[in-house]
């Protein structure tokens, strides 16, 4: 054999053996996820996500630091914090960087947050921003000075927006995320007072306030968006909707004296009244799931969560006698504030994980990357559970 032959032939092995390794190598991390995903329902994998992302899993103190204000409304943009007060909106970088502080003029903001954008209303106001991780994207203002009622963007960052119209109840418009109008609907007999766009981003969802078999009710009213037919509709008696989320084909609709879930064509599949309870919090931001915090005082500890499948089947129950400061769900995962702790559970109430010592947090914010944000008047941090 030639030393040209040697060498093609030593080249050949080469390459057949570190195409052989990388192939090992990818079957090796293939089988890693695969045995994490399915330990103890994946949350060996999310702890792994959460350690590339984040690195060491403690908790890290002073990620982000604000001016304090009672009317502060908080969210994560992105990586980021966005802290909205009726005169600035900050988003906030996790080493602390302040990456912008935009002057505003609000009297009762409202902030929703989608995956790029984030919407700001002054609710009885009639202006409008949208923001994203540069500053304002676009400002909305409402005709001849009428009032927005609420604006709320999905996780496409489709927005509806609720407001006044002249010569109307009250008029529902949707934009796409490049501030295009997509849909429109006028109110001609009814007050509508709220409005979500579905995750597909193909329907929306809308609340009317009117009358049902003589009593006071809310509406559920469901719309196409490329053909602006109404394809459902589900009245709830004695209910006026404070709150509004949609997952899949599942609308979740909490109330002032009751909770509810339907489909989008209306077919009810849950209606817990409260009865001679009291509601304290909730959360409706789960994957697959929905708490509630129920009290027999109106002022008090004892209470009991009580978690719902979205086919409105009860999943888990539990009596607290400590004091709840604050829910929220994402994911598969549920976060309770307690005075002095905090605590992860799943959605069967199996605690996770637990933080003591929350210092002076008084919000929370579960993530769907499985991390807490723990909200105090002046600064917030993430707990890695």
């Amino acid at each position: 054999m030639t030393s040209k032959q040697s060498k093609k032939t030593q080249g050949k092995k080469g390459g057949f053996f570190k195409r052989l390794l990388t192939l090992l190598a990818v079957l090796c991390a293939v089988l890693a996820v695969v045995v994490l995903t399915t330990m103890e329902d994946g949350q060996h994998f999310a702890a792994l996500r959460r350690w590339l992302m984040y690195g060491e899993s403690t908790a890290t103190q002073d990620i982000y630091a604000y001016a304090a204000d009672p009317a502060n409304r908080y969210s994560r943009l992105g990586d980021s914090l966005l802290v909205v007060s009726p005169n600035t909106a900050q988003l906030l970088r996790d080493d602390g960087a302040i990456l912008y502080s935009l002057q505003l003029n609000l009297e009762s903001p409202q902030l929703s947050v989608g995956t790029r954008q984030a919407a700001v209303c002054d609710i009885g106001g009639g202006t409008l921003y949208l923001l994203d991780q540069n500053g304002i994207q676009r400002t909305m203002k409402t005709e001849r000075g009428l009032s927005y009622y609420a604006a709320r963007l999905n996780s496409g960052d489709y927005l509806a927006v609720t407001e006044q119209k002249g010569g109307y109840k009250a008029r529902v418009s949707v934009y796409s995320p490049a501030g295009v109008p997509v849909f429109h609907f006028d109110s001609y007999d009814n007050y509508i007072s709220d409005a979500v766009v579905t995750e597909d981003c193909r329907s929306v969802v809308m609340v009317s306030l009117e009358s049902h078999d003589g009593a006071f009710a809310s509406k559920l009213l469901t719309y196409d968006l490329d053909s602006a037919e109404r394809t459902g509709e589900h009245p709830i008696r004695d209910g006026l909707v404070m709150d509004l989320a949609c997952h899949g084909d599942r609308v979740l609709a909490q109330c002032d004296k009751r909770f509810s879930i339907t489909t989008l064509a209306g077919e009810p599949l849950l209606d817990r009244a409260y009865g001679n309870l009291y509601l304290h919090d909730y959360a409706l931001g789960g994957d697959s799931f929905c708490a509630l915090l129920l009290g027999r005082y109106q002022a008090g500890n004892i209470c009991t969560l009580t978690t719902y499948s979205l086919d409105g089947d009860e999943l888990a129950s539990m009596e607290l006698t400590e004091e709840v400061l604050d829910l929220s769900a994402a994911g598969e995962y549920l976060a309770v504030l307690y005075g002095d702790s905090l605590a992860v559970y799943d959605r069967t109430l199996t605690e996770r994980a637990r933080l003591e010592g929350t210092d002076y947090a008084g919000q929370i914010q579960m993530g769907d990357d499985g991390t807490v944000l723990l909200i105090s008047w002046t600064s917030a941090w993430r707990f890695l559970p």
